[in-house]
């Protein structure tokens, strides 16, 4: 119960961060002119896309993926709820610091499950290529708490992704990458461990001005 009690903190926790981004881009839209989406480059929209004064946002992520990457948790699902922050220049780079979660269940060697509860520090690069397609990469910082004890480990990341000018300063972003799960000592199955998974994820950042 301690857990999943935990974990509903950080629901409503990242609840309240997303709901603070999409108020903001509410009060874009309504003192805006138009809140058509639109291509952020190319056009008639290079002039009427964005109309932030700093770099600076707020966002998030929600990422769907195969499994955590070790152990048994391995299905398909939303893997992942993110709160980032970071700076951002559109057609040249951005930077985002992000706190993630998750929880899935892992099975000892004798069959047993055991509800795990991880929580990620992450740090992306990225670098736009061609016009709003972008490369980026990502180191991350993961704790790992179950009722057989505590585990820690990196990850690294390397992916691709996109995104879309809604109202004046609000993105819609959409990445897919490979996460390499490094080396590490599993206390649940009593191993060392390693692995690996695709991971896509849906999000959005505000322009804080």
């Amino acid at each position: 119960m301690k857990f999943s009690m935990n974990f509903v903190k950080r629901i409503v926790l990242s609840l309240a961060f997303v709901l603070a981004g999409a108020t903001s881009s509410l009060a874009q839209g309504f003192s805006g002119s138009s809140p058509a989406v639109s291509s952020p480059f190319g056009g008639a929209s290079a002039g009427a896309g964005t109309s932030m004064r700093w770099p600076l946002f707020l966002g998030g992520t929600f990422g769907l993926g195969s499994g955590a990457g070790v152990g048994d948790g391995n299905g398909v699902g939303i893997c992942q709820i993110k709160p980032m922050i970071g700076a951002w220049m559109p057609g040249l780079a951005f930077v985002r610091l992000g706190y993630g979660f998750s929880s899935y269940e892992e099975k000892d060697d004798e069959g047993r499950k055991s509800e795990v509860e991880s929580s990620d520090l992450s740090i992306d690069l990225g670098v736009h290529l061609l016009s709003e397609f972008f490369v980026k990469g990502s180191y991350s910082r993961v704790n790992a708490l179950s009722e057989k004890g505590d585990v820690a480990w990196n990850e690294w990341s390397a992916g691709f992704g996109t995104f879309w000018i809604v109202f004046s300063r609000t993105f819609l972003t959409l990445d897919i990458g490979y996460h390499w799960v490094l080396e590490h000592y599993d206390p649940l199955i009593d191993r060392d461990v390693s692995g690996g998974r695709w991971q896509m994820n849906l999000g959005f950042s505000v322009f804080v001005y």
